[in-house]
């Protein structure tokens, strides 16, 4: 398990093992894991900590253990505190997507300061099964179904291809200390009962479960790579630009098969649901819907996109 962690992890990094990194570090097993891993690769990384004030004196034993690691570690250090109840009820999101909205935030504004090349999180596979199975429960299209992609510009997750079970064995063989989110035995999210009590009935009947979820991703993701190919090509035929705006003559979409599919797909970037849009090819002349950035003008035979004033 050891070699496989640290020759999946070199494979990932190898590429860009010259950046100037920013690891999110929690104190928990899975960021203290990576952390562990660059320092043992001697890549160039900087450690961020969020304190969100959800768990009080606990919430603080973590901060103070990420400064504790960092010190004895001689690593660049940086922390922040967070008021996330208020943030949240100010916001009306729940705690998990307002803590997360804060987190990546101050991350941003990190890589800006001091120019990271990447930000770096602790995400692994099951993480990516959560996601999965979450998005699969509320409806989603292929893009919710691929998961957390694995590197963009600015993000980093060179552990998606690790298991939890392997992380944790990881962390026993090699003595990695780490603090124990007692949050993370509460149901009381929907995250949290797929992870403690969807996927364990899943491995009890299928050892395997968790390798045959991410050959699945990895078939939906060339699937969606496929289709993106398909409606990049299509959209670059039909969506003709005429100085500022862009038109697209209403033949060419409504015989489309599925016309769902392809209607989501080609205006989704503007913001516009599918639905409203598909209403617009019956609809008079001069009838419109609005994005937050985009209008979409029927005229005539023709949709026209718009930037709002």
């Amino acid at each position: 398990m050891k070699n496989k962690i640290e020759k999946v992890f070199k494979e990932k990094v190898q590429a860009v093992k010259d950046s100037k990194f920013l690891i999110a570090v929690s104190g928990g097993i899975d960021s203290m894991v990576l952390a562990s891993l660059f320092k043992k690769n001697n890549l160039k990384f900087y450690v961020a900590h969020c304190n969100f004030k959800l768990r009080s004196v606990e919430s603080d034993a973590d901060e103070l253990f990420v400064s504790n690691w960092c010190k004895e570690n001689n690593k660049n250090y940086f922390s922040t505190s967070f008021n996330t109840v208020e943030f949240c009820k100010n916001n009306k999101v729940g705690t998990q997507e307002g803590a997360r909205n804060l987190r990546y935030k101050w991350f941003h504004d990190l890589k800006e300061i001091y120019g990271f090349d990447f930000i770096v999180t602790a995400h692994n596979l099951n993480d990516q099964i959560e996601t999965y199975l979450i998005n699969s429960m509320r409806g989603t299209g292929l893009s919710g179904l691929v998961g957390i992609p694995e590197k963009t510009d600015n993000l980093f997750r060179p552990l998606l291809d690790i298991s939890k079970n392997e992380i944790s064995e990881y962390s026993m063989i090699n003595n990695i200390e780490f603090r124990e989110d007692s949050s993370n035995s509460s149901n009381d999210y929907l995250r949290n009962t797929i992870r403690n009590s969807i996927i364990p009935k899943f491995e009890e009947f299928d050892d395997n479960v968790m390798l045959k979820f991410k050959t699945t991703m990895n078939n939906l993701n060339s699937t969606k790579i496929f289709a993106d190919v398909l409606i990049s090509d299509f959209k670059d035929k039909v969506f003709l630009k005429e100085e500022i705006n862009e038109r697209i003559k209403i033949s060419d979409l409504s015989n489309l098969k599925p016309l769902d599919f392809y209607v989501h797909s080609l205006f989704s970037e503007y913001g516009f649901d599918y639905k409203e849009v598909i209403k617009l090819f019956n609809s008079d002349s001069g009838k419109y819907i609005e994005s937050s950035k985009y209008r979409l003008t029927k005229n005539k035979n023709d949709l026209i996109i718009s930037k709002n004033d």
